[in-house]
């Protein structure tokens, strides 16, 4: 019993220096990174587009390896317009606690998303029933969902509303807002509707630029 116990005591001890020095490298490696977007991407972006990334750290690089996608993400989010945020754009997305101080629907510093961002993981998509008078409608839905600070969902229940996972927040926006299922026909025993391609599929979304094309 004893041995069993210490056994089990080796093993935590050791996935535990794992992972801190898995973040510890990734932190490492993020701190020598310049990524940026050009002065032209800015002028590109528009009120309520989406953003998507890779980010750093051993979940972020779990999620990306998960889904084994054509282009390495692991997170989106919202682009809301503001005359006084940097570069004119607030970022609204749904955040677990282990990966921030707050859990839930948050607002981040634009300029630290993107340097929360590995290089070249960066893409900006549109949904295309977007107008210039119908924009704010995706936007005003994100700060709604932010103003109610709205609990991340750790079980990854797309029927339970209450509480939202990263890409479950535009999802249900574009849902209630549009009345469009932009995960329609992925509800299966795969789970195709948590995928990220979902938001650079053709039929909803247009890409406005995407990094994960540079070498």
């Amino acid at each position: 019993m004893k041995k069993g116990l210490l056994t089990i005591l080796v093993f935590i001890a050791a996935f535990a220096l794992f992972l801190s020095t898995y973040d510890l490298r990734s932190e490492q490696k993020q701190q020598h990174e310049n990524y940026e977007l050009s002065e032209e991407e800015y002028t590109m972006l528009q009120d309520g587009d989406l953003i998507l990334r890779h980010g750093y750290g051993l979940v972020s690089d779990g999620i990306a390896t998960t889904m084994n996608e054509a282009y390495h993400v692991s997170h989106c989010a919202i682009l809301v317009k503001s005359d006084t945020a940097v570069h004119g754009f607030r970022v609204i997305h749904s955040v677990s606690q282990s990966l921030s101080p707050w859990d839930g629907v948050q607002e981040q510093d634009f300029p630290r998303f993107i340097r929360d961002s590995q290089r070249n993981s960066i893409m900006v998509v549109r949904f295309k029933l977007l107008t210039d008078s119908t924009r704010y409608i995706m936007s005003d839905a994100a700060l709604s969902y932010l103003e109610r600070r709205v609990p991340f969902d750790h079980a990854f229940d797309i029927s339970d509303t209450n509480k939202l996972y990263c890409s479950e927040l535009p999802w249900l926006i574009i849902k209630n807002e549009f009345g469009i299922d932009i995960f329609k026909d992925k509800y299966n025993e795969e789970k195709d509707h948590m995928k990220f391609e979902n938001f650079w599929n053709p039929e909803y979304f247009e890409i406005v630029f995407n990094h994960n094309t540079r070498r």
